[in-house]
């Protein structure tokens, strides 16, 4: 068996510490610049595996990720460099597969789709800054089907130009549809 060496490659300011098995990268293994941490992340045989932090320039939290043998795996968490939470997503074997939550920098809801090996699937919604939907797209295997309807700050529907309907016109239709649509 190989004796584990630690390694340190440098790049302009970037260094690289890590610990090599048989000439792969093997263990946990952390990533700065300028001395700043840019990520903390491991590896199986030299393959990414198990979680990965990356950091913004300020030292907050980026992403927080997970791989296994080499692809995004499980939960995938995105922050601002203020620390808010802006992502949410759910991976399998390196593609999108689930929900996909995102969100404002006040924490509103600013979308909500759904894939399945990564394409869209079923339900896209987007929405305002004061919680209002904006669009509305039903998806299958990534194609958009008819019937996407799109919406003002204020909940009116947007006709065919972009413009908000008229409001006594938007009551009528929100009047007339049967209470499970």
């Amino acid at each position: 068996m190989d004796k584990p060496a630690k390694v340190e490659v440098v790049s302009g300011d970037s260094q690289l510490n890590a610990t090599l098995i048989g000439g792969q990268l093997e263990g946990p293994a952390r990533v700065t610049e300028s001395g700043r941490p840019q990520a903390a992340l491991s590896f199986r045989e030299g393959t990414l595996e198990g979680p990965m932090l990356v950091y913004h320039p300020n030292g907050q939290p980026s992403a927080r990720l997970n791989f296994h043998q080499g692809k995004l795996d499980g939960q995938a968490l995105f922050h601002s460099p203020q620390g808010a939470l802006i992502r949410e997503a759910q991976y399998r074997a390196g593609l999108l597969h689930g929900q996909v939550i995102s969100y404002f920098e006040n924490g509103t809801l600013a979308s909500r789709e759904h894939y399945r090996q990564g394409q869209l699937q079923g339900l896209y919604q987007r929405f305002h800054g004061n919680g209002q939907l904006a669009a509305r797209i039903e998806y299958d295997k990534g194609q958009p089907l008819d019937g996407a309807q799109s919406y003002a700050a204020d909940g009116r529907p947007l006709d065919e130009s972009g413009k908000p309907m008229a409001r006594w016109k938007a009551w009528w239709l929100k009047w007339r549809q049967p209470p499970d649509a």
